[in-house]
């Protein structure tokens, strides 16, 4: 985008610096956006643009996995674990502002799906009220819930206890989750908080949630807990509080096979929908969550539309389950209040608003710690606190949601149907009523039996959707991925590519002239202003804004006397006295810039060993092709 700079820059015409007086000598195809690919020296026209760009964005990144740890998904755990390692690799490529590319600074956790089943317990696998309360899975031998301590209790057959590993899934004692940073020191070293290697103890600790969990699975409701620490009271989770941090971007990916079935604890609330003495008999816990968070055609599903019939104490009634089918493309999420009130209450809908799940991750704050990991307290010593940019929160999913497109070994249904599912286990499930899954694969069983099946989740798409982004080309990014893919290596690429798209370095979108026709590769005329943070504005070289601010000259090649060749820059040849200095080069990467004309991007080459510091931007202005005419390059 062009926009003003600052007075800092010559009012004069800048461009004309480096040409001079030889101006009137030179060619009209100088003038040409590519003058390589021009057969006649046509003019294209050219306009001045000022534009930043972020070289070193806050390299901080916390990754919350939620995990479903209901008895079906142990296939899709293990793909999760295997998969992770395609994260990883993206993570690996993105640029430090050095020249080099590297992890970024990571905390990564895991939560599970148990949350309970309201202020009772509930058959074998709800046994806990709040379950598991959204705490990080770690190496706490001080709390053996949420564990995977050596001395865990262990319990998750019984959707209760730790889930020990003998080696505390290679985290050190007391760890709640990955940390995997940059030395501050500037070493090219990293400080871990575990042995071994990030992807096997991160499938370590995906898969040790198990799948004893809670089938009412309170997905949303688990991630909002998870990191809002204080929540309600500041005694839910107080082990998770480090995990988000103040600066830096929050990345949350749900992985479940049913949709989300949050509600309150208690069951005064939720209106007892999670009690068994008032369960319908012949419903499953997946009709049940369905039926209540759903509408279809805009209206409750039929049948169901009145949930107490058939429970209400102490003489249940015979429910009135009866089969329906429409479009799932029909379907939608009961978040709105009762339409004959106007009101919202529990009995028309007993499962918590999603809205107000977005309104909550988006209000997430995060607790201030100075350089040496000490809180920082206000004047009243109270802790500080920073709100979390809803800019710096990307969400990804990857649940039952229609494919799209024909599986290989899946069957896949584009229908919302409430049905009888023959194939259940154990008996007399196979007689229940049930919510028929989006897909099933045949040749694939979960631990507790059960052909693998998913479960279309409108309230998590519902999720999904309020946090999606944009593009630079204004196109979005897709967060949003089937379940029924048995593979894992295109969500798990694509949802790292998403993280790595708000950490790269910014790219030059408007093509730039080429001054040199004679020169190999474009050789482009810019002016550059290294813009970079610094603690006390004001003072010194401390500009008010902030920043500290340097201009910078191009890099020259020592070997060829030329600004560095875009397409294969010699940076060896630059010595450290000729650094900090500027250059062009090309990057069509899905980690660089893919979507700008042949992948520019202008970075400053920086002495050996060393970064730029977080935050640090660079203002161009530079003389660029008018990207709105028609005689522009195109995108290559």
């Amino acid at each position: 985008m062009a926009r003003h700079l600052s007075s800092r820059l010559p009012l004069l015409r800048w461009q004309y610096l480096r040409w001079g007086l030889a101006i009137p000598a030179l060619p009209l195809a100088l003038w040409a956006c590519n003058s390589h690919d021009l057969k006649q020296p046509l003019p294209n026209p050219q306009m001045e643009t000022d534009f930043p760009i972020l070289v070193s964005p806050d390299r901080e990144v916390d990754i919350l996995f939620m995990v479903d740890n209901s008895p079906s998904m142990d296939p899709k755990q293990n793909a999760l674990a295997a998969n992770f390692g395609k994260m990883i690799q993206v993570l690996q490529t993105i640029p430090d502002g050095s020249g080099g590319q590297s992890l970024p600074d990571v905390h990564i956790g895991v939560i599970s799906s148990d949350m309970g089943s309201g202020s009772d317990p509930v058959g074998t696998n709800c046994r806990r009220v709040l379950g598991d309360r959204g705490l990080l899975y770690g190496n706490d031998p001080n709390n053996s819930l949420a564990s995977v301590a050596p001395n865990a209790v262990p319990g998750s057959d019984q959707g209760q206890g730790g889930h020990p590993d003998p080696n505390g899934c290679g985290l050190h004692s007391g760890a709640r989750w990955i940390s995997d940073i940059a030395d501050p020191a500037g070493n090219g070293k990293r400080i871990k908080n575990y042995d071994g290697d990030i992807q096997t103890v991160f499938s370590c600790l995906a898969t040790h949630v198990g799948t004893g969990g809670c089938g009412f699975e309170h997905q949303l409701q688990s991630v909002r807990v998870a990191l809002n620490a204080d929540y309600p009271n500041n005694d839910i989770n107080p082990e998770n509080i480090g995990f988000v941090r103040p600066k830096g971007y929050l990345a949350i990916v749900l992985i479940t096979d049913e949709d989300d079935c949050s509600a309150d604890p208690d069951d005064g609330t939720n209106d007892s929908m999670f009690l068994q003495n008032q369960q319908i008999p012949t419903e499953t816990a997946s009709l049940r969550c369905a039926t209540r968070g759903h509408l279809c055609n805009g209206k409750p599903i039929p049948g169901y539309e009145d949930p107490s019939i058939g429970y209400q104490p102490p003489n249940p009634l015979p429910a009135p389950n009866v089969g329906f089918t429409t479009a799932f493309a029909n379907c939608s999420v009961k978040d709105q209040p009762n339409p004959d009130t106007g009101k919202t209450d529990p009995h028309y809908l007993p499962l918590l608003r999603v809205q107000d799940m977005i309104d909550s991750v988006n209000s997430i704050s995060a607790w201030v710690v100075d350089s040496n990991g000490n809180y920082v307290y206000d004047e009243n010593k109270n802790h500080r606190w920073i709100q979390k940019s809803p800019d710096k929160i990307l969400v990804s999913g990857i649940i039952g949601w229609p494919p799209g497109t024909s599986l290989a070994g899946v069957t896949t249904s584009d229908q919302y149907q409430v049905g009888i599912d023959t194939t259940s286990l154990p008996q007399p499930q196979n007689t229940y009523w049930d919510y028929m899954p989006i897909c099933t694969v045949p040749a694939s069983k979960s631990a507790d039996g059960n052909i693998y099946k998913a479960y279309g989740g409108l309230r998590l798409k519902k999720f999904l959707d309020a946090f999606q982004k944009k593009d630079t080309q204004g196109n979005p990014i897709q967060n949003t991925f089937s379940l029924c893919n048995q593979d894992f290596t295109v969500a798990m690429t694509a949802i790292a590519n998403a993280i790595v798209q708000v950490l790269k370095p910014g790219c030059v979108e408007y093509p730039l002239i080429d001054t040199n026709s004679a020169a190999p590769e474009v050789q482009p005329e810019c002016q550059v202003i290294d813009r970079i943070p610094c603690d006390n504005p004001g003072t010194d070289k401390c500009l008010q804004s902030g920043y500290t601010e340097t201009s910078r000259k191009e890099c020259i090649d020592t070997g060829t006397g030329l600004p560095l060749n875009p397409v294969t820059p010699a940076i060896n040849n630059i010595p450290d006295s000729a650094r900090p200095c500027w250059y062009l080069y090309y990057d069509k990467s899905q980690a660089g810039c893919p979507n700008t004309y042949k992948g520019q991007r202008i970075t400053v080459l920086r002495p050996s060993g060393t970064n730029a510091p977080a935050g640090t931007v660079l203002d161009l202005k530079c003389l660029t092709c008018a990207r709105t005419d028609q005689t522009c390059p195109p995108i290559q």
